[in-house]
């Protein structure tokens, strides 16, 4: 039996496929739900847990051999028993089962959010009790047994380290340890290879990136130009390629990994970098680094349809009840910036910085709280925001950014912003939803001398404030009177209403 694990940041995209696979069937797990929508929406129970963490999507299949016959009720068990086993034993987890390939094979979906601590199951040496838990699983039920997946292309650790990986991680558990145990030098050699290569670079591009996380890499070739090998080497420990896995080696980063490696065009450059290596990159910008690879191979975001019959319903409740004026919601609207969707979600799209759409933000309760959570965490990604501009010309640069708590809350500071200054402003200025001082575009908003902070004035705005202040030296703080923009807004035109009155009565305030 075979298991692959991956990790992610949404449930709705992966259980809509596990859903849609031919002949695909719901057996076992321990949630209520029926289909795709109905988990994704169970799901968000154990999010709300723990909101500050990423990657809460765990996502195994468990392969069998050929030899092996299994029915929904076995497939079921040795579901159940896999995630015990993995530490998933408070967690939220449905097991569907696929005919679509030749190996009979189930999935399982869960959340890594434990139920009755809201902590995330750790996933330190997750692999390696997979491959235990797997072997026993075999044994147990009389099962062919296989090499892992993993076991075929890397070289596990010796038996000696995983003695004492797991003895340090015993001891984390009962509180010996202030940290889990550290990785090898090997296994952070494997790990950073593999974030290296996921968008299939060209070989000297892969190098250049080992090079810039602080390994230096060797290789060499033959007189007929075929590959001598390749090694790896951090904090003075060398690993050939063979010594890390088949993956490792040089062939193997083209096969495995899928590393593009041409003779006449890469050797030249190969050659220049082993001669001068670039430097190592500092943490925050390597990580920055590896992060965007990450997010140009995650899947485009694809807009949901619209619910065009409720339109009017939503327009006109941002009109009478939160005093939008027509051509901003309108704007937005025609853009496909602001919309219901078929399930009656009001949806706010998210775009980066170049206008491209990568996800979208959900208003879920209009009359309660201004607050709006990810749509589809699976598809959206978090490189991206539900900003507006406004005023100026639209091809102008942008001057002045607002930073605000809300969709709903920058488009009343919009309005507000408009009515004081009788008008559009004079400068292209540009309202951002951006209130999680992890994923604000630094580069972007480093640019201006002078970044407003107007996040809600209400706990959670003023510690976000005061997080984001610090990362933006240049940024002020604007505060409302009021708990939030629309309350604002809407005692500012109640103003405006009593002068324009007292005008009209033929008084001067």
């Amino acid at each position: 039996m075979i298991g692959k694990q991956t990790k992610g940041r949404g449930f709705r995209k992966l259980l809509d496929y596990l859903e849609s696979r031919e002949d695909a069937k719901l057996i076992g797990g321990n949630m209520s739900g029926r289909n795709a929508r109905e988990l994704a929406r169970e799901f968000k129970l154990s999010r709300q847990l723990n909101s500050d963490a990423d990657r809460v999507v765990y996502h195994v299949s468990l392969s069998a051999a050929k030899g092996d016959k299994l029915d929904d009720e076995k497939w079921s068990e040795i579901g159940d028993r896999y995630m015990k086993e993995m530490g998933f034993d408070a967690n939220q987890f449905a097991i569907f089962r696929h005919h679509n390939t030749d190996d009979d094979h189930i999935h399982i979906a869960a959340s890594r959010i434990r139920m009755d601590t809201g902590l995330v199951v750790h996933d330190s040496w997750d692999y390696v009790r997979s491959e235990k838990v797997l072997r026993q699983i075999e044994h147990d039920y009389e099962l062919v047994q296989v090499q892992g997946s993993r076991e075929k292309l890397n070289r596990t650790p010796s038996t000696g380290q995983i003695r004492r990986i797991r003895r340090e991680q015993e001891e984390y558990e009962l509180g010996k340890l202030e940290q889990p145990p550290g990785r090898t030098i090997k296994e952070e050699l494997q790990q950073t290879i593999d974030k290296a290569r996921v968008d299939s670079p060209q070989m000297p591009t892969l190098i250049m990136r080992l090079q810039q996380a602080g390994i230096s890499v060797r290789t060499g070739f033959t007189r007929n130009g075929k590959s001598k090998g390749i090694s790896y080497e951090k904090d003075g420990q060398a690993f050939s390629g063979t010594q890390l896995g088949a993956a490792y080696t040089f062939p193997g980063l083209q096969k495995h990994l899928g590393v593009d490696y041409q003779t006449e065009r890469d050797d030249e450059p190969i050659h220049e970098l082993l001669l001068k290596p670039v430097k190592p990159l500092p943490v925050e910008q390597l990580e920055k680094l590896f992060q965007e690879i990450e997010r140009k191979q995650q899947p485009q975001f694809t807009p949901p349809p619209e619910d065009k019959v409720v339109w009017q319903v939503l327009h006109k409740y941002l009109d009478e009840k939160r005093y939008i004026p027509d051509y901003i919601v309108q704007g937005l609207h025609n853009n496909q910036l602001l919309y219901m969707d078929e399930q009656r979600n009001i949806l706010f799209i998210k775009r980066d910085l170049d206008g491209e759409k990568t996800g979208a933000l959900v208003w879920s309760k209009p009359r309660e709280n201004h607050r709006a959570v990810e749509y589809d965490q699976n598809t959206s990604t978090p490189y991206g925001w539900f900003y507006l501009r406004l005023g100026g010309q639209p091809t102008d640069k942008v001057e002045n950014v607002f930073l605000c708590s809300t969709p709903i809350d920058a488009m009343s500071a919009a309005t507000y912003l408009i009515s004081s200054c009788k008008g559009l402003p004079p400068s292209r200025t540009m309202l951002i939803v951006a209130d999680d001082p992890n994923n604000l575009p630094m580069e972007f908003l480093k640019s201006f001398s002078r970044v407003v902070v107007a996040f809600n004035n209400d706990d959670l705005g003023n510690k976000t404030a005061s997080a984001v202040l610090e990362l933006l030296p240049q940024g002020k703080r604007l505060k409302t009177h009021n708990p939030d923009w629309s309350q604002e807004l809407e005692a500012h035109l109640r103003e405006e209403q009593e002068k324009q009155k007292q005008l009209d009565r033929g008084f001067s305030l």
